[in-house]
């Protein structure tokens, strides 16, 4: 077969793949350079889908993603003074340099403190237009969030960004924190708030309960709260993966749904906070799950408690 005169060509040549997203998936996953060029080539190029490609492979671990940026900075929380509310953010700089400096520190407080009377589902881009500091690090009168986090760039001679901020409350109960490498009062570089929602009338005790339920979500970075909070496509997604890496180990088709079944529980052990094996536990304790902690506890103190909400915030790691 031969083309018709004056027919165009085609080219299938691989797409150009960088140096620096070789190094980035590698980084990732710890596969091999060749096999990450390979599957950045199969997957144009994009990150997220190479890593797909790699597990499907068996050539990645199935551990949770994290996209890590290059960006430092601070996280900061604060906890309303009634209890009830609290807040988290992410303030970035470019060096740890930045991130240690008393200015930095003392917006980064600022701003946290005024995110409470935000909404708790406020937008982070609606929150630096739309609510005002007292003062900035150069203005002496009121400035948009947004503006003093532009002030501390032109302060500091670096980029500043405020990435990201949210909201956690309570109705009956307590919010406890935990901030894992502290850079000063409530900052540092891994910050966790926890819903606690109880009738227990000691709310000391509830609150140690608190905070190594906030330390076990710093050490396990749990996705969700239960596993009927999974979405169906990211369980959708697990699964197709399951089944590439069963099809890739030779395993028969027949075989697939009870591989998957199997596979699914122990994902949702990874990555659901209540079925996760609780890893705060004392010397000579008997493994159990969070919730099982929880249960435990709850009939300790006379009361029930359940985690309402959680939010984990680790410097530089992908929403």
């Amino acid at each position: 077969w031969k083309p018709l005169a004056g027919a165009p060509s085609r080219s299938f040549s691989k797409p150009t793949i960088s140096a620096q997203t070789v190094k980035k998936l590698r980084d990732q996953t710890g596969s091999p350079m060749m096999d990450c060029k390979r599957a950045l080539e199969e997957s144009n190029g994009d990150v997220s889908t190479a890593l797909d490609f790699l597990r499907k492979k068996g050539m990645a671990s199935a551990a949770k993603k994290e996209s890590r940026r290059s960006a430092d900075g601070l996280i900061a929380f604060h906890i309303a003074q009634d209890g009830k509310n609290a807040t988290i953010i992410e303030l970035n700089s470019e060096t740890d340099f930045v991130a240690k400096n008393p200015t930095f520190q003392k917006l980064a407080g600022a701003i946290v403190t005024l995110r409470a009377q935000a909404p708790t589902n406020l937008d982070v881009e609606s929150f630096k237009s739309d609510f005002q500091l007292a003062s900035g690090p150069k203005s002496e009168s009121a400035v948009s969030v947004g503006d003093a986090v532009k002030e501390m760039v032109a302060t500091v001679g670096e980029n500043c960004q405020l990435r990201r901020a949210a909201g956690i409350e309570v109705k009956e109960g307590i919010i406890a924190k935990y901030m894992h490498t502290p850079m000063g009062t409530d900052v540092g570089k891994l910050g966790v708030l926890v819903a606690l929602e109880t009738s227990c009338a000691d709310k000391t005790k509830v609150g140690e309960v608190g905070v190594k339920l906030a330390m076990h979500i710093a050490a396990a970075s749990p996705t969700f709260l239960t596993i009927q909070d999974v979405s169906k496509d990211a369980e959708e997604k697990e699964k197709s993966i399951f089944i590439g890496q069963a099809a890739e180990s030779g395993k028969k088709a027949e075989h697939f749904e009870k591989i998957v079944t199997g596979r699914i529980r122990k994902w949702h052990q990874e990555v659901v906070l209540m079925e996760q094996e609780f890893l705060i536990a004392g010397e000579g304790d008997k493994k159990k799950t969070v919730a099982e902690y929880l249960e435990d506890a709850g009939k300790t103190l006379g009361g029930g408690i359940t985690i309402g909400s959680f939010l984990r915030f680790k410097l530089g790691e992908s929403e």
